[in-house]
């Protein structure tokens, strides 16, 4: 009789243990995804951001080259 409680105790440790284990992993995975949803939410409004920043810089230095050029036309006007 007392094996057969030793066995059980065995037995039912065992079946928690396994049961922990297999609930603690979906925990994890659930974990991980949601970390990488949020980390890739996070990347892709910094290269939302870049290609704004970049844009503004493209049109700010495109600004400049006409205005350059066109105070260029202004003196070479006056000049003749």
């Amino acid at each position: 009789m007392k094996s057969l409680k030793a066995l059980l105790m065995v037995v039912l440790m065992g079946a928690s243990v396994a049961a922990m284990a297999e609930g603690g992993g979906d925990r994890v995975m659930a974990n991980m995804i949601a970390a990488r949803d949020a980390s890739m939410a996070h990347y892709q409004q910094t290269e939302q951001a870049e290609a704004v920043a970049k844009a503004h810089q493209k049109d700010n230095h495109d600004k400049t080259i006409a205005s350059t050029q066109k105070h260029g036309s202004d003196e070479l006007e006056r000049s003749n």
